[in-house]
């Protein structure tokens, strides 16, 4: 299983077809005062498994990791089936995430994590800085 896409947005959705549409893609978080809370933004993962994966589950994790990267902001897991695809082609996984209210204590880089069973696949870095008022 290979990461296409890690994004994070305003919002986002997956439409008829499995086509993904995304509004507002960002990396960095602008506060005036900290702790800031982001009301809400959407983490898009887009992943693709071989024909040897076909019709088997994974587990899918996403952590948001502190700036040190040592606390856990989110853990989210679930369970994903990879499709039976058409001969050769490559099946695709659309995950959107939605969050709401999540806070950040201090100014840094933060980081999403992309984990596959216990491989983790691919990161987004996340900057939260100070406005320059």
């Amino acid at each position: 299983m290979r990461l296409l896409h890690v994004l994070a947005a305003d919002y986002a959705n997956i439409a008829e077809g499995g086509k993904i549409n995304v509004m507002g893609i960002f990396n960095k978080i602008f506060a005036r005062k900290f702790p800031t809370r982001q009301p809400e933004m959407h983490l898009i993962v887009k992943l693709d498994a071989s024909p040897a994966e076909y019709d088997t589950v994974r587990k899918l994790t996403i952590k948001l990791l502190d700036e040190t990267g040592r606390q856990e902001i989110v853990n989210w897991s679930r369970d994903i089936h990879i499709p039976t695809g058409s001969g050769a082609e490559r099946a695709e996984i659309n995950q959107i995430l939605r969050l709401r209210d999540v806070v950040f204590t201090t100014p840094g880089t933060y980081q999403f994590s992309v984990i596959v069973d216990k491989d983790e696949k691919g990161t987004l870095p996340i900057t939260v800085a100070p406005t320059g008022n």
